[in-house]
């Protein structure tokens, strides 16, 4: 390029734009047009912006979707009955512990009143009311207890297999069935009163005690304790 003239020069001395432009690496051509509408008033060119170093970043993935109202209502049920089912297996365990607590009264003062009438304790019937309240007290105790397990919801569907609580389970049916047959017994111990037949009721009765105390504890323990 031939040499610039000293009026040119001064113009782009007082042109900070042009200046600029012309320090930067523009190509011949370029910078000639850039003088050119420098002199005819003309704001030269911007120099060519580098690549950013992002423009080869992009998603592999597609965005995803947004759920729909009734995924999210499900979502929603969901959540509120695993929260429901949490608090009344909650209480089902308290009740557990009440349940297990007054079984066990029940078939210590059940014992105490046997020994009482048939063993030799001249059949005060001190411990008659305490038993009966007892016993009327624990079975309100054990189907409360076993209401809250019955109602508490089960949103995911269990296959049968052995486990804790298929163990909790059957013990809970076979001191259901106990507790039943000890609620018949009583009854029919208590008409006997005077008969020879009484206290083979009476020891039936006590030996079931027994048995409901052993079925429920065990199955308190194996869910409570696993």
């Amino acid at each position: 390029m031939k040499a610039a003239p000293l009026a040119l020069l001064i113009s782009i001395a007082a042109d900070p734009v042009l200046a600029r432009a012309v320090a930067s690496p523009l190509p011949p051509v370029t910078l000639q047009l850039a003088l050119r509408d420098s002199a005819q008033g003309t704001p030269p060119p911007a120099p060519p912006a580098k690549p950013s170093k992002n423009d080869d970043d992009f998603d592999l993935l597609p965005p995803e979707k947004a759920p729909d109202e009734a995924a999210l209502a499900r979502q929603a049920e969901l959540t509120r009955s695993l929260s429901l089912r949490r608090d009344l297996l909650r209480l089902h365990v308290l009740g557990g512990f009440a349940t297990v607590g007054s079984m066990a009264a029940t078939v210590i003062v059940g014992q105490l009143n046997y020994n009482d009438k048939y063993g030799g304790g001249h059949d005060t019937g001190k411990y008659h009311f305490a038993h009966q309240v007892l016993a009327y007290g624990t079975s309100g105790i054990f189907a409360a207890t076993g209401l809250l397990a019955l109602f508490a919801p089960s949103p995911f569907e269990k296959q049968l297999r052995l486990d804790t609580s298929t163990l909790h389970k059957v013990s809970m049916l076979v001191a259901t069935g106990a507790i039943a047959a000890q609620i018949v017994l009583g009854i029919v111990t208590a008409r006997s009163q005077g008969s020879i037949s009484q206290r083979d009721f009476a020891l039936a009765h006590q030996i079931i005690g027994y048995a409901t105390l052993a079925a429920t504890a065990t199955g308190f323990v194996v869910l409570a304790f696993p």
